[in-house]
């Protein structure tokens, strides 16, 4: 019964792995964050059986199953490096608009907590 329930331990983690993926896709990261959760207890289960236990055919299956879910998280490794960029960027770009900001207002003569546009009453 070990091996049944280490090959659906294995599949599992593959199917969140999917599920995962397809989440940091959509730019849902709550969602993909809430599977690796889940995934890290699945693979602690998984961590948990001896292999010795296992037969020959159980375990090449369960290692296809891993092979799989190496090669989704190399895709999802490349999703999250490459909305870390974009994150990176949106931040220079804030701190740029601000330091501009900050400049526009020591021109003025303003305090740094003015408004930067007059408004009428």
């Amino acid at each position: 019964m070990e091996g049944a329930d280490a090959l659906d331990l294995a599949t599992r983690l593959r199917d969140l792995t999917l599920a995962q993926l397809e989440a940091a896709r959509a730019s849902q990261w709550e969602t993909a964050t809430e599977y690796l959760r889940q995934r890290d207890m699945v693979l602690q289960r998984l961590q948990a059986i001896d292999p010795e236990r296992l037969d020959e055919r159980c375990r090449a299956a369960i290692a296809a199953l891993l092979d799989e879910v190496r090669a989704l998280d190399r895709e999802l490794v490349t999703l999250v490096e490459t909305a870390l960029e974009a994150v990176r960027e949106e931040q220079r770009a804030i701190e740029r608009n601000d330091a501009a900001a900050r400049g526009y207002r020591r021109a003025l003569g303003a305090s740094g907590v003015a408004e930067i546009v007059d408004r009428e009453v």
